[in-house]
């Protein structure tokens, strides 16, 4: 199969990205992975979709390290290719990294993607889903019991009301964003600071106020769906649990945190 993961730009991805994994391994399995940046997109006029995009030549990998040089490098393969003619493409770019200067590409891989749709590629996610979840106002669509108490605003005044009636005790996040960047827990004792918090947050746009859970501090189960169903391999299930490091209260990778074993319950299915 041909596979092609669009991302936010070839040159900024790293070796740790679950891209370069999902990539190495179709490599590794006897497939075509093709890297296409948010940029290298094109819609030409005989209505095919076509891109510049770059893959390897080997046909085995150890080292994701390794792969990524290669890929980028000068053994690498650089190609325009017609992604109509691909199997699969999997759209593995973050819209929230290119607020800012690079707004135009946020909506990028949905655009190109629907287009490719129309000529039979298979695009995962489905693109029109994922523009429902281009921020984080998707989640409160979601049952009231599997969300916290939550508040939506710009409005300062709003914010420090719904702090008070909470104890004093929230969480602050912008409504863009991911990888923990702006993420705020606010104490009773922390309340003549508030302004100056939600001043901080509203910089990237809207915020977000939350209850806060104390069952946080133990941290977060990440469960893996294919086609709407836990994703399970030999019996186990496709998960893991996010756990924040000591003194820092998000649990993300990218800002600290560590990874552990997961236990599946009827609670979280």
């Amino acid at each position: 199969m041909r596979l092609g993961f669009v991302v936010n730009d070839i040159a900024t991805e790293e070796s740790s990205y679950t891209t370069t994994r999902l990539a190495m391994a179709a490599v590794n399995r006897g497939h075509e992975s093709w890297l296409i940046g948010a940029g290298d997109l094109a819609f030409d006029p005989d209505d095919h979709v076509r891109a510049r995009a770059r893959s390897v030549s080997k046909g085995r990998y150890k080292s994701l390290k390794t792969f990524l040089d290669e890929l980028r490098g000068p053994k690498g393969r650089s190609e325009r290719i017609t992604v109509d003619h691909i199997d699969v493409l999997m759209l593995r770019n973050d819209p929230s990294a290119d607020q800012g200067r690079r707004s135009w590409a946020q909506m990028a891989g949905i655009n190109f993607g629907r287009a490719a749709m129309r000529r039979g590629v298979v695009v995962l996610n489905d693109p029109d889903r994922l523009a429902q979840a281009m921020n984080k106002m998707y989640f409160q669509l979601f049952p009231e019991e599997v969300r916290p108490r939550t508040i939506i605003t710009r409005d300062r005044d709003e914010i420090r009301r719904f702090a008070k009636e909470e104890g004093g005790h929230i969480i602050l996040k912008p409504l863009q964003g991911s990888g923990g960047t702006g993420v705020f827990m606010v104490r009773k004792d922390d309340m003549s600071n508030i302004n100056q918090m939600v001043e901080a947050v509203s910089h990237y746009g809207y915020v977000i106020a939350q209850e806060y859970l104390p069952a946080a501090a133990e941290g977060d189960i990440r469960l893996f769906l294919m086609n709407g169903r836990p994703l399970r391999y030999k019996g186990k299930y496709a998960a893991f649990r996010r756990i924040r490091s000591a003194d820092d209260i998000r649990s993300n990778v990218h800002a600290g945190g560590t990874v552990a074993q997961a236990e599946i319950s009827d609670e979280q299915l």
